[in-house]
């Protein structure tokens, strides 16, 4: 676990995390933007200090490579 909250913004990570979902996922989820997010429920893995490719993991349930 990094303690991201310490070296990025909020914002930032949210536009890293919205970046990892239209990459990792373009085939299923076409078009994501960060107002398609819920973001209270993302918030508290970013207080947890997540990097956002842990967050999306985590909250995808992806088994790590």
């Amino acid at each position: 676990m990094n303690n991201n909250a310490d070296t990025q913004t909020w914002c930032e990570w949210q536009q890293a995390v919205v970046e990892l979902i239209r990459e990792d996922f373009s085939e299923v989820l076409t078009e994501v933007g960060e107002q398609d997010v819920d973001w209270d429920a993302w918030r508290p893995l970013y207080v947890q200090g997540l990097s956002p490719r842990e967050a999306v993991a985590d909250a995808f349930l992806l088994l790590p490579a």
